[in-house]
């Protein structure tokens, strides 16, 4: 059997539940991999990549939002639909997609086999959460980003059979530290100004900021500035005493496992972390709707009162590839069974 997953690159999260997923794939049947996004150093995935696509991005504003005239017409429609006409899927049973928009668009036309594994197909398949959004136009344009008939899903909590509770990274499972006195910051998003003019104002309380817009790391007072690099931030998070977030699936995850004080501040206007965020706040983690100097009395209350959530729940990544693979074998012979009695 031979299966092609197909990676979205833009955050953190896809490739590290690729990771998990795949190495797991690999023991038991054929995998190639396809991404599609910026290229960044995380991407050492050991499978054969057998392209790189461009893709779609979304693009920020300095404040965190999501810029869609930029998003518009900074992305190169016209060489994502060339590349969704070229892409051959024919040479895989399955194709396994992970919010990535160029397999999924040509296995949906081609009517290629392809199942969704994202924390977007658990979103969406949220009918609640979907007919209560003000924001109609932002659910059509994730619904068709990468669409599929067919899906499993990672929510923060358990819901539906098909809906599993998150993949947490193996060396966080394993690994047992002593907390140190500082609080890690992940607001990647947010310019370094900004950044380090709202926590500068905590003098008394030490602050590791993670960010792609640091090239060297630094210190700045009660700031540790640090770029990009998973071993330190996987070391950095085991360790700290609390964690500022924005509301990406894979971080909130691994915050409620490791059993840390949280304080998430969803991307405006982001469709998947505002619905994240209210998640969290549903089990009475603290949220903002924004960064900046208003709202310190949130930040310091939230200090003054650290307590984790009590949200400690993933799931094994070998139950989830054995549903994904059952359930394929299971249709294609029910489709083998049809086929042979016309």
């Amino acid at each position: 059997m031979k299966i092609l997953y197909a990676i979205q690159t833009t955050g953190y999260g896809h490739i590290t539940r690729a990771k998990e997923i795949i190495s797991i794939l690999n023991k038991r049947v054929e995998v190639d991999v396809v991404f599609s996004g910026p290229k960044n150093k995380l991407l050492n995935i050991d499978n054969k990549v057998i392209n790189h696509y461009k893709g779609l991005t979304l693009f920020y504003s300095k404040k965190g939002q999501i810029n869609w005239i930029q998003t518009f017409f900074k992305n190169n429609f016209i060489r994502a639909i060339i590349d969704i006409i070229q892409c051959n899927t024919n040479a895989y049973d399955l194709i396994i997609n992970d919010f990535e928009p160029i397999t999924a668009w040509s296995c949906y036309l081609k009517n290629r086999r392809c199942v969704a594994l994202s924390n977007q197909y658990a979103m969406l398949s949220d009918k609640k959460f979907s007919n209560s959004t003000k924001n109609k136009f932002t659910l059509l344009f994730l619904k068709y980003f990468a669409p599929t008939k067919k899906g499993y899903g990672f929510h923060l909590i358990k819901r539906k059979e098909n809906i599993f509770q998150p993949i947490v990274r193996r060396e966080l499972m394993k690994t047992k530290v002593a907390v140190k006195d500082y609080y890690l910051v992940y607001l990647p998003n947010y310019s370094i100004e900004k950044l380090t003019q709202v926590f500068s104002h905590f003098e008394s309380y030490n602050w590791v900021i993670f960010s792609p817009l640091v090239e060297n790391s630094s210190t700045l007072n009660n700031i540790r500035l640090e770029k990009i690099n998973e071993k330190k931030f996987n070391k950095t998070l085991l360790s700290s005493k609390g964690v500022i977030c924005s509301s990406g699936f894979s971080t909130l995850s691994e915050v409620l496992y490791l059993n840390k004080p949280l304080l998430t501040i969803p991307i405006t206007y982001h469709f998947e972390q505002i619905y994240n965020a209210s998640i969290i706040k549903q089990l009475g983690g603290t949220v903002l709707n924004e960064l900046n100097l208003k709202n310190t009395k949130t930040v310091q209350n939230w200090l003054d009162n650290l307590t984790p959530l009590g949200v400690s729940n993933s799931t094994d990544s070998n139950e989830i590839v054995d549903r994904v693979l059952i359930d394929f074998i299971k249709s294609f012979t029910l489709e083998k069974i049809f086929t042979d009695s016309i």
